[in-house]
Order: C-alpha cells, then structure tokens, then sequence
C-alpha cells in the first residue's frame, strides 16, 4: 500500500516517526514530503527517514502564502505519480486538498482548535477523517473521531521512549545535576500573528532566578537572543527529550515543548499569549492533572513567582512522577492508533513487534558502558 505523509513542523517528524518505521517494516511504501520548518528537514536525516524537502521555510509573512502555494502544487505532482491509498497529515492544509484531487483518503490528525488555530479552516472541510485528542474542545460531526492522549503520547509513551542518561553525558550534560531548561518561540507561525511571549525583562528574571540554583539552557527560536547568564542547547535537537526528562524545571512559552515537559513528568510552568479563557483543551486537560500550570503573558509576574516555588519545592520531581502516571493510566500509545486507523482493512499482523522502542537516531552512536545506571538515572521516579 502506497501513503503519503507530509511533514510542515519538527514535532510532525516525532509524531510520525514511528508510524514511518512500522508502517515500513509491514511491507508498505511511506512516501514523506517535508516543507522546512525549523530543525525538521535535521530531525528527518537523523531519524534515516527517506523524505523529500519539496520548499524551504518561508521569508516574512508574504512568503509564508507563496511558500503554501509552492508547496501544494509540488506536492500534488509527487501524489498523482504515486496514486496513494491516504495522505496522511498533522495540521497539514495542503495533504487534505492534494488528496481530494488524486482521489486518496486523507487523515488528519490536530490538536489545536480552530479558534486558536485559523488554518483548520483551510483544512477540514477536505478531510475524510479527523482525529483529535479528547481533550479537543469542539466537534465536527461524524468524520471527527477522539482518542484518549495527546500528539506527544505518540513518541513520548514509555512503550515508545525511554529517558536515556547517557546521551547526555556524551554531550557534556550531568543529569545528576540540577539544570533548567528555558524555551522561547519566534511567533512568527501563521496564527502567531498580532501575539508576544514572555518580556525580555522577564526571560532576564527568570534566567538570573534559575541560574541561582544550577545550569540553564535556552532554546530560542529564530534570531532570538539568549539572556545572559543563559546557555545555548548542549545537545542536538534529536536529543531534546532527553534534556527535558532529567531537567529539575522547563519553563516554555511554545506549546510543543511544554506539552512533551508535562507529559515526561517533568515540573513545567507555561507562560504564553495563549493561555487563559480560551485555553486550548490539551492545556486544560495537562492543568487538571497537574503537569502543567500555565498564565497568561499578562499575568507574567504571577507565572515569575509560580516558577520561584517551584524550584524551590523539594517534593516537585516525586509529585510530578505521581501525576504522570495518573496520566498514563487514562491514555494511550497513539503511534499505534495511528497505525490501526491506516491498517484496519489490512492484516497488521505483517507488522513486525521489534520496531516500537525509540529509532536511533543516525547521529548517535550507542556502546555498552554509556548505558550503566546511576540511582538519579530514572527521571520518572527520582529525577
């Protein structure tokens, strides 16, 4: 069987990064078409994903529409050569208007609703089936199926991935000592418009106020600066996981980083221009169960004074242990929902069982020492 998968962000590549191997590892052809964003085009080589980068990251906010158009169309030609059986997308417009054209079925996998997400609009009417977390706080009618998980749950679920310490240390990085990890966005995406995030008096604040206790990383999007006092990301974004599972604290305004923070169990405190009353439902469903404590940029001073508690709690890593698996207990390995939605004409016995741990990434080389435990190497249960 022939499918389509199209790639428009970074956290597509984790989101189906195990899809594309299993999927594979059946016997099925997985064409992956990327637009680059990011480090994804990084992520796709250093997970040895096949793919082709159809365009490059747009130039302002002109380019983002040419950018969208070219995309289309390039994809649209790859699709009618290949005459896929789905398209398979996240949050992609142009999977949905591709395969309405060549006659495939497109499944669409979102998060993030339309009122917070403008997009979707360009997308769903094309969709065939809409799959969504059920947390997802609007409904579409009889094609908009929900799943008990999150987007993250499809690469972050322990049957997925485990926290590994030694690929830390071959980056310089102790995990048995305390380090925050600071992630700040460019908002510059397309329903960014008119938003800012955390003030660069209060990113200086933060830093100076976690750097007291230990080592901060900043991951900062696009050309933005990082405070001083701050350092640059130690590991290369394929290792990013890592870094967040045996951090003491993640502090984030993007949404990708502190939904992976919070479902890792790891402290993690959220301030952004998109919290508050229009809260998107994976944020309220993460605030009900603890993992995640979010503010509005407004309320930036409060969020300030939650992160100082929080660093100071010597209970926050056992406590967080606890909620994680709280929340395991109600969710599920949504790589494998993805799968049985693709497959369930198929016989997904031809699957091989040995391909659900983490894929390595190319750039990693593993040896027998790095893997001996420390009593802190468990970051679920004593991080």
């Amino acid at each position: 069987m022939d499918i389509i998968i199209t790639i428009q962000h970074a956290a597509n590549v984790h989101f189906f990064k195990h899809v594309v191997r299993d999927l594979e590892s059946g016997g099925h052809d997985v064409h992956v078409f990327a637009r680059e964003k990011g480090v994804a085009g990084r992520l796709l080589d250093a997970y040895d994903i096949d793919h082709e980068l159809l365009c490059g990251e747009p130039d302002g906010w002109l380019g983002l529409g040419l950018t969208q158009l070219s995309y289309e169309v390039r994809l649209l030609r790859r699709a009618r050569a290949i005459d896929p059986a789905y398209i398979v997308s996240s949050h992609g417009i142009a999977a949905t208007h591709v395969a309405t054209l060549v006659g495939a079925e497109s499944h669409v996998y979102i998060d993030t609703e339309t009122a917070i997400n403008t997009g979707n609009r360009l997308t769903l009417p094309f969709a065939d089936a809409l799959y969504t977390p059920e947390s997802f706080r609007e409904e579409y009618g009889d094609d908009h199926v929900t799943y008990p998980g999150y987007h993250e749950l499809a690469y972050l679920h322990p049957d997925r991935f485990e926290p590994d310490p030694s690929v830390l240390r071959r980056h310089g990085v102790d995990p048995d000592e305390r380090y925050a990890v600071l992630r700040f966005g460019a908002w510059n995406g397309n329903h960014d418009v008119g938003k800012v995030g955390i003030s660069p008096e209060g990113r200086c604040e933060i830093v100076d106020l976690l750097g007291a206790d230990g080592r901060v990383y900043v991951s900062a999007e696009g050309d933005g600066s990082i405070p001083s006092g701050g350092e640059s990301l130690p590991i290369p974004p394929e290792a990013f996981h890592h870094l967040l599972a045996f951090a003491d604290i993640v502090v984030g305004e993007v949404a990708t980083t502190t939904l992976e923070a919070g479902v890792l169990g790891t402290p993690t405190v959220r301030i952004s221009p998109f919290a508050g009353a229009s809260e998107m439902g994976k944020f309220q469903d993460l605030e009900e169960h603890g993992l995640v404590q979010s503010f509005h940029t407004t309320r930036e001073a409060e969020g300030i004074e939650a992160i100082e508690r929080l660093s100071r709690d010597p209970n926050a890593a056992e406590t967080w242990a606890s909620r994680r698996e709280t929340l395991l207990e109600g969710t599920i390995d949504v790589s494998e929902y993805v799968l049985g939605q693709l497959l369930e004409d198929v016989d997904e016995r031809s699957l091989k069982t040995d391909t659900r741990s983490e894929p390595e990434p190319a750039t990693e080389a593993r040896t027998g020492s790095d893997l001996a435990p420390t009593e802190r190497n468990d970051p679920i249960s004593n991080r």
